[in-house]
């Protein structure tokens, strides 16, 4: 049977569609696809897949010379698919090294290219629906496979303030910035900003080390940058009591182990930017709120820690619209959903409930610190000047009304949850003449 000859053009697109690719690499698969022979073609994609190696996104795992021929292998680090070409040598030259740093004491094969077992284990992690536990898996596999005595995933501050609410279901897992890590902050902030993975075979006789307290100034440790396609969301910390504890295979399966991971996370804030966010107040939609509610009970139920869950509904906002129409409705929304966002906590969510209300949900509160916030949410918004940009009535002023409940002290599911906030404590503070709080406990509805 005679093979169907497949184009370039139709090889990259499965391999790397074109609305996947940035600027830079776009316009290498457009020279790809438009070159002249087949030499031409694949110099142009050896470019194409060495910038995706630069960024992150795949990694060269071997290069082998075949007469006037190279072959060179390259890694999918999101699928784990293995990609070979066969180019002239010299077009194999410009991106000879591999795109990662090699651990001391390896060879190239050791240091790039992990073995089946660490494969299959990884790729089992991506079929996890839920980020956390793919995360965790990941994590287990270090500990219990490389007998890494410790590992903890640090997100750098930045990412933390840019993404508090997704991250905030990892608690368990990834840890920010200044917590209780192996390496001090400016060995963190080396590895983040130079994107490479870092050994330190003895702690004790380095001297960014030497000052930890306790167990954190002995043994070994790898620090290893959580970068996918160019960015870089913090480092993998790995800890073993003993110095010289960690082979050079090891330490490189830490490295591709802390890329995954890192893919895993970009691929979840990319997901929530498509799906969990609402277009007209550009913070979390009702969708994002149902799934962290019920992952917020449950992390309430295993700390013993109660939560509460706020409901709050800007008073009489259907006059905006009405009198001034959806644009200016939309833009007071908007200002809206800034300022209660700007006013939470970072570990709290805030997520439009639909309509005018606006769902937060506060972990790890007591009663009176839950109804702080919810008076400093109705004061935010009752001072604030709304601009609606008509000529004719610039500004508008807004109340909210809040109602909320505690778990598991006003209510035992999600449903009564819900219910307890919204339809019982927000209806009673609407029909007690609007602009205040009122949670479930004051409601009057409390059963004995």
């Amino acid at each position: 049977m005679k093979r169907t000859r497949v184009s370039t053009q139709d090889f990259l697109e499965r391999l790397l569609p074109a609305a996947s690719l940035d600027d830079g690499c776009l316009r290498l698969w457009r020279a790809a696809c438009r070159a002249d022979g087949d030499a031409d073609a694949l110099g142009a994609s050896v470019a194409l897949l060495d910038r995706l190696c630069d960024l992150g996104r795949m990694r060269r795992i071997s290069r082998a010379g075949t007469g006037d021929a190279t072959e060179l292998t390259y890694r999918d680090l999101s699928t784990l698919d293995v990609v070979t070409l066969i180019v002239p040598a010299r077009q194999a030259e410009p991106g000879a090294g591999p795109a990662t740093q090699q651990p001391p004491g390896t060879t190239p094969q050791e240091a790039t290219q992990p073995d089946r077992r660490l494969l299959e284990a990884v790729a089992a992690s991506s079929r996890r629906n839920d980020l956390a536990g793919a995360l965790e898996h990941l994590v287990e596999l270090l500990r219990g496979v490389y007998l890494c005595e410790r590992v903890s995933l640090n997100i750098s501050r930045e990412v933390g303030v840019a993404h508090p609410a997704t991250l905030a279901e990892l608690d368990d897992i990834l840890r920010t910035s200044g917590g209780a890590s192996i390496a001090p902050e400016r060995v963190r902030r080396q590895v983040e900003e130079s994107g490479q993975a870092l050994h330190v075979p003895d702690l004790g006789a380095d001297p960014a080390f030497a000052k930890r307290p306790g167990a954190r100034a002995r043994g070994s440790a790898i620090v290893a940058p959580l970068r996918a396609e160019g960015y870089v969301y913090g480092v993998l910390e790995a800890w073993r009591s003993a110095p010289r504890a960690f082979e050079p295979r090891t330490v490189a399966a830490a490295a591709f182990i802390a890329e995954f991971a890192a893919g895993l996370i970009r691929r979840r804030l990319e997901v929530e930017e498509m799906v969990f966010i609402d277009q007209v107040t550009q913070i979390h939609n009702r969708r994002y709120f149902e799934e962290q509610l019920e992952r917020e009970m449950e992390r309430s139920r295993r700390t013993g820690n109660a939560m509460a869950l706020l409901i709050a509904d800007l008073d009489d906002f259907k006059r905006v619209n009405d009198t001034l129409g959806h644009t200016a409705g939309d833009s007071v929304l908007r200002q809206a959903a800034r300022l209660l966002t700007e006013n939470a906590r970072q570990v709290d969510i805030v997520a439009r409930y639909g309509g005018e209300e606006f769902s937060v949900i506060l972990p790890d509160v007591t009663a009176e610190s839950a109804r702080a916030a919810a008076e400093r949410m109705l004061w935010t918004i009752a001072e604030h000047r709304f601009a609606t940009g008509s000529e004719a009535t610039p500004w508008w002023n807004l109340t909210v009304s809040v109602g909320g409940a505690l778990f598991p002290v006003d209510a035992q599911t999600r449903a009564e949850l819900v219910d307890r906030a919204d339809r019982v404590a927000l209806y009673a503070a609407k029909r007690a003449g609007k602009n205040r709080v009122v949670f479930w406990s004051d409601s009057g509805t409390r059963q004995p």
